[in-house]
């Protein structure tokens, strides 16, 4: 489970409404948390959280929030040097999300911090870790989706379009809506091209 997460933040709205919802965040949680910031050559700024949580183990357990910034010209820098696809992003353990993905988990992480719900350590870091797992799960099933439209021959498509006109034809045909002949002409091509295919 996690015990460090990294946002990483440019100058677009969408991380504007990251930092927000952080900044919010680090106000409601002040005397739980040790806040520290430094820069970074040549434009970044890092602002660490240290956040003390109870635990039902007896010990308590700190979680680590890093929220790295950038400026809009600097942003190719930040994604590069960190493998980002796309900002604002989140790194929990090895996953990185993006966009929306990033502001769902700030969002989550927030509430978990800040409502009564979630107590201890173990509950926050199991549920941020099943809400990455989960999110993760999704974009795989979604990448192997378009993968596999992407990657569909046409044939496939092609023959799926004639077995539609088939089906359609012989419904005419059962329907008394086409003529003996000329139902038997099409059916023939038909044929032919699934055949062919």
């Amino acid at each position: 489970m996690p015990r460090k997460i990294t946002f990483y933040a440019s100058e677009d709205e969408l991380s504007s409404k990251l930092i927000k919802i952080l900044n919010g965040l680090i106000r409601e949680i002040k005397d739980t948390a040790k806040t520290s910031s430094r820069d970074m050559w040549p434009a970044f700024a890092i602002t660490t959280v240290k956040i003390t949580l109870p635990s039902t183990l007896g010990i308590r357990e700190e979680l680590e929030c890093e929220i790295w910034t950038s400026p809009k010209n600097y942003e190719e820098v930040l994604k590069t040097k960190f493998g980002l696809a796309g900002v604002p992003a989140v790194k929990i353990g090895d996953n990185i999300f993006v966009g929306e993905n990033a502001i769902g988990i700030a969002s989550d992480l927030h509430t978990l911090l800040t409502a009564n719900k979630y107590t201890n350590a173990e509950q926050i870091l199991y549920h941020l870790a099943t809400a990455a797992k989960s999110i993760a799960e999704t974009q795989i099933k979604e990448a192997e989706k378009e993968i596999e439209l992407r990657e569909a021959p046409v044939t496939s498509v092609f023959r799926q379009t004639i077995r539609e006109k088939l089906s359609s034809l012989e419904k005419l045909h059962m329907e008394k809506k086409i003529d003996e002949e000329t139902y038997r002409k099409m059916k023939k091509t038909y044929e032919e091209l699934l055949g062919g295919t």
